[in-house]
């Protein structure tokens, strides 16, 4: 058996390409050969997938979101998909949180030998594969305006602060929003996003009950304008403490979501920007990725 290994050198605090060492020994161990490709600019990751991938019994993917949603849209048009291995090395790491994965290498590799194999669904926004979230608005633009050098440094905090200094800028987008082709609601809204996540960016937090990750259902939240920053602070507080009902949020369900906003607006696909125009369809493929997981309870 063969892995081929997807390395991030450049994410995170962390160096990784001493961690690519550790993944090479844990595969010896396991009886798997290795083979590593480095990433050194955007989109390689895909490249790399999509050229590559196809002949491995095991991807591993070493670095941070970005990383893993370049690589997942490599290997989602492959006739043949080999299962996936995420060691998290990025700053936030909101999918390897709802996995249940550790930041440590060595013991993410454990924790997924030791587990279990799982088919999970993923996104797509107009064609382009999404992991765990597509959002809009307030703090979707820290995701990819944050510079590199400051998520080196400071970490998740990063974001916050970039997020902070948006907050005298926010603006609202009109739109009507559908789900399955039925209309759900139209409004002036600050934030929004479709996930498959128990977190998105540090800072929202689902509970067990709101989330599935492989129920072929994403969750999309739309935050309204408020009348005020001390609103939209006070709305984001309910969002952090689990409030979904508070006046001016709205959750549900969808496997077909599509915004017709009034114009042309930036979203983030795993913290990578995206325009993908005025009309955005989001739909939910269903146990599209099979991903390495830890057991529950298992440590």
């Amino acid at each position: 058996m063969n892995a081929l290994v997807i390395a991030n050198p450049a994410a995170g605090k962390a160096n990784n390409k001493s961690a690519v060492e550790v993944i090479r020994r844990a595969l010896r161990l396991r009886g798997y050969g290795c083979d590593t490709a480095y990433t050194h600019c955007a989109n390689d990751a895909e490249n790399i997938a999509r050229r590559r991938a196809g002949g491995y019994a095991l991807v591993i993917c070493l670095g941070g979101d970005g990383t893993l949603n370049e690589t997942i849209n490599g290997l989602n048009g492959l006739k043949s998909c080999p299962p996936v291995a995420y060691l998290p090395a990025g700053t936030t790491n909101d999918f390897a949180k709802s996995l249940g994965l550790s930041t440590d290498v060595s013991r993410a590799l454990n924790d997924i030998f030791n587990g279990k194999k799982q088919k999970l669904d993923i996104g797509k926004m107009n064609g382009r594969c999404f992991v765990y979230v597509a959002s809009f608005g307030f703090l979707s633009e820290s995701s990819y305006l944050t510079p590199a050098w400051l998520k080196k440094r400071i970490g998740r905090a990063a974001y916050i602060l970039e997020g902070t200094r948006e907050l005298p800028f926010t603006r609202s987008y009109h739109m009507k929003v559908f789900d399955d082709g039925k209309k759900v609601c139209e409004g002036d809204y600050v934030f929004g996003a479709v996930s498959n996540s128990t977190c998105i960016g540090g800072l929202l937090h689902y509970g067990g009950s709101e989330v599935d990750l492989s129920d072929g259902l994403h969750e999309v939240i739309l935050v309204e304008k408020p009348a005020s920053p001390r609103r939209l602070i006070n709305i984001f507080r309910a969002l952090k403490n689990k409030r979904f009902d508070y006046d001016g949020i709205t959750l549900f369900h969808s496997k077909h979501v599509r915004f017709e906003c009034d114009e042309k607006i930036s979203w983030s696909l795993d913290g990578e920007k995206r325009d993908p125009g005025k009309t955005v369809e989001i739909e939910n493929i269903p146990s599209a990725i099979e991903f390495f997981i830890p057991q529950k309870g298992k440590k």
